[in-house]
């Protein structure tokens, strides 16, 4: 059984992990909650797979990567995108790097850490949730990212879990980029690919997996 994780990363018991299965067509979330930093969702995380599961991806909502200028390119498209799809605060959904609070930054990357040490083979994708929700046209103008629940992620997850917080259904969505980036899913594409000189800290390669189909609409000619 394939399972695929989510991470949002938040501050004091506002850490969001989620468990999916993958059923063929659809995620299964088996299990979510908040914790409180890095290590804690990771342990928890990892205590709720199947024995019969093996964890082939994970989903981070925190950057992975860096450029020597501090913003990314990469950023600046998913921000065009998701403001002409009509997110109100595009700034806000997909930070400037020098600008995210610490508990998005440090315990997004601890979190990617702790995962490659106990699943040295496992891929690992960068997710802006928020800013997916607009992209799969879930979100709109509308329909804010606060009202979206689980009920209307239905064509990409079923849930067993009960209700969740938002920090839990970025985490869901997380294992949705997470999913994608494994099955390399027409309409997606690494975004890693499109930056200029990244940076990254680690010594595995990290990805940023998007519905690039609808951010390749709102690309400048000369990014």
């Amino acid at each position: 059984m394939e399972i695929y994780i989510g991470f949002d990363p938040g501050g004091d018991k506002q850490f969001g992990w989620a468990v999916c299965s993958y059923m063929g067509k659809t995620l299964r979330v088996l299990a979510a909650a908040d914790a409180g930093d890095a290590k804690e969702a990771v342990e928890a995380a990892l205590s709720r797979i199947p024995t019969t599961g093996k964890v082939v991806g994970a989903g981070i909502d925190a950057p992975l990567f860096w450029t020597e200028t501090g913003g990314r390119n990469v950023d600046k498209l998913v921000r065009r995108a998701i403001q002409e799809l009509g997110a109100p605060y595009p700034e806000g959904t997909v930070q400037h790097i020098n600008s995210l609070r610490g508990a998005c930054l440090v315990q997004g990357v601890l979190a990617a850490n702790l995962l490659h040490e106990k699943l040295p083979e496992i891929s690992i994708t960068e997710s802006h949730p928020k800013a997916l929700l607009y992209l799969l046209g879930i979100a709109n103008r509308e329909k804010p990212v606060a009202s979206v629940s689980l009920a209307d992620l239905s064509r990409y997850v079923v849930c067993d879990t009960g209700d969740v917080s938002q920090h839990e259904r970025d985490a869901v969505l997380g294992a949705v980029t997470a999913l994608a980036q494994r099955e390399k899913r027409q309409g997606w594409k690494n975004l890693f690919e499109e930056e200029i000189k990244p940076i990254t800290p680690f010594g595995y390669p990290v990805e940023y997996w998007m519905p690039w189909d609808l951010v390749k609409v709102a690309r400048p000619h000369n990014p």
